[in-house]
Parts: C-alpha cells; structure tokens; sequence
C-alpha cells in the first residue's frame, strides 16, 4: 500500500515531462475569440467563441448563377428536362460543368434585363430541334423574390403571355463539349441536325 503514492507521484512527474507546451500565438488567437484547432492528447479541440467559417455569409444577389438551377425529374413527362438532358449526353466532370456554366452565365445575363428577376430554373439546354422557334436558345422559367413566375412575351405574337422564356444564344458560342455530345447523341438515336 505504501507503493500506491509513489506510483501516482511518479506518473504525475512523468505526465508533466511530456506535456507540450501551448505557444503564445496560440494563446494570443484564443484570448481575441478566434477558431484555433490544435491537437491536444490526440483530440482536436476548438478554442473560440462559436465556430464560423471566415467565408462570406453574405446571399448572392438576385440574379446570380447561385439562384439558377437545372429542371430535373424522372419519368417519361421528364425525359427532356435540363438536368436529364445532360446526363443524357454523358458528359462528366469539367466538360460538364463547362456546359453547365455557359447555361446558368447566358440565363443570368437574361435576368439582368428582366425586372424583378431573383431565381431561375433552366426548362431545356441550349436547342432549335423540337420546338416552334427555329433559333437556338435556352428555355427557363424565371421567378421574382416571392418565387411567383415572371411570363414573357411569346415570340411572333406579344399578346400572349408565356411562363417559360425563350432565352437566345448564338450557335458558334455553344461550348465546343456539348455541340460534339449533342451530335453523338443524335447519330446514337439515328437523327441528324445538331443543336
């Protein structure tokens, strides 16, 4: 029994031997309530205040790419969306973000010009084949803040209000990786025409 205190002193000394000491900067970031991670005993530890990434919480502003997204769902009522239509051209990785881009920037570019625009859903990729407008454009439907649809007028007679807007694009501006996906699509199902 007389060990016992010998075995907690000694393990005391030895738990101080090898501890490591905490440096002053760190001690300087911790005292102004900033995330510090260091490891501790082998647990991270987080000293601050409440944790907040230092990235900018502000929202985007009506109109950017963050506020536009891809239609998307399943079924054959949802063959042709946007977002299917893509992964029906099997494009992956940078080409598809590249197509993805060009889509969102032209539509973005659109909702500058349109008031009271604040978020869009892209309705079809970039086409002129299998619509009544002969011109390349891209179909969206554009919302106001409240999430209610901006109508546009109908190309050939204003008088009719349309949800979706026809939004066009110059053919040679398309992205060099969707116009060769959308020509290998065509030729797998036996049509020709491009874009």
């Amino acid at each position: 029994m007389r060990f016992i205190p010998f075995f907690t002193l000694a393990f005391a000394v030895l738990q101080t031997a090898t501890a490591v000491p905490v440096t002053r900067q760190a001690n300087d970031i911790a005292a102004r309530n900033e995330p510090l991670y260091g490891r501790t005993n082998q647990y991270l530890v987080r000293c601050g205040k409440d944790h907040q990434h230092h990235s900018s919480h502000k929202p985007a502003p009506p109109g950017h790419i963050d506020h536009i997204t891809f239609a998307k769902g399943h079924g054959p009522e949802h063959q042709h969306s946007a977002s299917n239509a893509l992964d029906a051209l099997h494009l992956h990785g940078h080409k598809r973000k590249e197509v993805e881009n060009f889509h969102k920037h032209a539509v973005a570019d659109h909702m500058a010009h349109t008031p009271g625009a604040h978020s869009a859903v892209i309705k079809n990729l970039a086409h002129s084949q299998g619509s009544r407008d002969p011109h390349v454009h891209i179909s969206a439907q554009i919302k106001d803040a409240h999430g209610h649809i901006i109508e546009a007028p109908r190309r050939g007679n204003p008088a009719i209000m349309d949800p979706t807007h026809h939004i066009y694009v110059d053919k040679a501006s398309l992205p060099h990786h969707f116009t060769k996906a959308v020509e290998k699509k065509q030729h797998r199902e036996g049509r020709h025409g491009g874009v």
